[in-house]
């Protein structure tokens, strides 16, 4: 055989082997295509490389025997298929590139809707915060003028209305703040306040607020709290009684016969558990999924009769996610509902919650609450003026406020001269801290001059 006819035979078998090991190769792309549109492409191009394959090795065998007019066709026949085979790689190739091209643009038009949906979401959300914001500083004027005005000599037709204009400003009040709330959620603007706080005291706090509306119909309204649960935990109070009154307050709402049931036992070694109880009317399981969708209520009689936002659950599920649990629901249809929430467990000291509370300070808004709301044991028979007639006698406190609202500063005003407090006034931070420079230098002259008269 000659030189050339050994070296043609070589490059045929390579060709043949580098065929098979492409073979292989496209098995592996097809294993990995399955339930592919392409697929099927895939398919016809194995069959044109095992076509190939056969081929090189028929020509192979041709050769020794010298049958060069069925060489030329054998090999006219493979040349053929090899430029089909080659377009067929071409055509997949580009419709590849397309589709590439194809998701890559669709990727980044989802990517600029996401980003301008969450932008949009975001202005919502700091719109609502801003408009709540706004509307609930001219409320809180109405509210605690209107207080103030309950205080006052009135006949007994003046006082019905002016009782009826305080309770409707409460009512939209709380309508407000649960917009703000949830708009600051929305946002991510909620961070949690840290602080050892006794269990019981936080329980009767929230129940406190309850009193008169379960003497009025009837309820028996108690708790309990698990042996193993220590009396002192850290957390967010004022986190935990907004959950517990929105779920208590429901409660109430929706039960006209028998008992609310607060109880609380661990749940695991690091967390609550938290189930509020009732006898009310119930929740059919089919609206159940409802529940936790912001501004939905079971169904629209249920908005008539009781009225609400249908924010308040929605806002209790985010608050205990943030406090590191979770909230759900078990209810009966005529026969009551189970509210249950967790939140994380951290046992705290009895010492460390005393050096951590400022006693002076909680009884000053204790008694702004006083002030500005009806006492929850008293409800609508006594007026600011007499829950606090000589505070300043018991409680000599020198007060500075810091209010930019006209209607804020006189209504403080008012209240506090009521207390028996002569206080000053501020309307931005340069002011404070110039009042307190001011009071610090007079003190500093007191000082030195009674440490002359001493001399």
């Amino acid at each position: 055989m000659k030189m050339i006819d050994i070296f043609t035979v070589i490059l045929i078998a390579l060709g043949g082997f580098v065929m098979f090991l492409s073979i292989k190769e496209t098995q592996r792309i097809l294993d990995l295509l399955k339930d592919s549109k392409y697929q099927k492409l895939w398919y016809i191009l194995r069959a044109l490389m095992i076509f190939f394959l056969l081929g090189y090795l028929g020509v192979i065998v041709l050769f020794p025997l010298k049958i060069q007019w069925l060489i030329l066709v054998l090999t006219g026949v493979i040349f053929f298929f090899g430029a089909l085979f080659v377009y067929m790689v071409v055509k997949i190739g580009f419709l590849t590139i397309r589709d590439l091209l194809k998701t890559n643009i669709l990727r980044l038009q989802l990517q600029q809707e996401k980003e301008t949906a969450e932008e949009i979401a975001r202005i919502k959300s700091e719109f609502l915060a801003t408009m709540s914001h706004e509307i609930r500083t001219p409320m809180n004027g109405v509210i605690g003028m209107t207080n103030l005005l309950l205080g006052t000599a009135l006949d007994s037709e003046q006082r019905e209305y002016v009782e009826t204009i305080n309770t409707s400003g409460e009512s939209l009040l709380m309508i407000i703040n649960d917009i703000l709330d949830f708009s600051k959620i929305e946002a991510g603007k909620v961070d949690l306040e840290v602080q050892p706080f006794e269990l019981k005291e936080c329980l009767e706090r929230v129940f406190s607020l309850f009193i008169p509306k379960s003497h009025e119909k009837g309820l028996k309204l108690h708790y309990s709290i698990d042996i193993n649960v220590s009396q002192f935990i850290e957390g967010d109070i004022n986190r935990l009684q907004q959950v517990l009154i929105n779920l208590v307050g429901n409660s109430i709402k929706f039960t006209a016969i028998g008992e609310i049931f607060v109880n609380i036992k661990k749940y695991n070694e690091d967390q609550l558990l938290f189930s509020i109880e009732d006898t009310g009317i119930g929740i059919p399981s089919n609206k159940l999924d409802k529940l936790f969708k912001p501004f939905s209520q079971v169904d629209s009689s249920t908005t008539r009769k009781f009225g609400g936002t249908g924010l308040g659950l929605a806002i209790s599920q985010n608050l205990t996610r943030l406090m590191g649990g979770d909230i759900w629901v078990e209810s009966v249809s005529g026969e009551g509902t189970t509210f249950a929430f967790t939140i994380a467990y951290h046992p705290a000291d009895k010492e460390v919650l005393t050096s951590h509370s400022i006693p002076v300070i909680d009884k000053l808004d204790h008694l702004l609450d006083l002030g500005l709301t009806h006492s929850p044991e008293d409800h609508l028979s006594k007026t600011p003026s007499s829950n606090v007639p000589k505070l300043a006698d018991k409680l000599p406190f020198k007060i500075l406020l810091a209010e930019d609202n006209p209607v804020n500063q006189k209504l403080a005003n008012r209240l506090f001269e009521k207390m028996g407090y002569d206080i000053d006034v501020a309307i931005n931070g340069v002011e404070v801290l110039e009042a307190i420079q001011k009071r610090i230098t007079i003190s500093f002259l007191w000082i030195s001059k009674c440490l002359k008269w001493m001399a």
